[in-house]
């Protein structure tokens, strides 16, 4: 996932605005999978100016490509598949060689406020 309005701060730490293993949740609701992602919460969604996610079990809930001002929003660059569980060492490995700064911040019980930063 590319989230083109992520924070500076975020940016620098990650090195860049592509967010791996960014997941969401594939639930079987009449006889069908509907995608549904973790979102932001109504306060960061103003900020940010994007429209809150609605779910309504019968349609796909994804991020939106845009925010209201028509700005690149979220990205879904690659889909990973389908897992009965999460593939945490899997995960685990890939974040250990793409985010190296993160890891030590979080290492050292440092973390950032992404609500405040936004």
């Amino acid at each position: 996932m590319r989230n083109h309005l992520s924070t500076q701060k975020l940016i620098e730490l990650i090195g860049g605005d592509l967010f791996i293993w960014h997941g969401f949740t594939e639930l079987y609701v009449e006889g069908r999978w509907v995608k549904a992602t973790p979102a932001f919460n109504l306060s960061l969604c103003k900020r940010f100016g994007v429209l809150p996610l609605e779910f309504d079990g019968r349609h796909d809930s994804l991020f939106h490509e845009y925010d209201q001002g028509g700005r690149r929003h979220m990205e879904y660059v690659r889909q990973r598949g389908h897992y009965p569980d999460v593939p945490y060492d899997t995960i685990i490995a890939d974040f250990t060689k793409m985010y190296p700064r993160w890891l030590a911040l979080l290492a050292t019980g440092g973390h950032g406020d992404f609500a405040r930063e936004a």
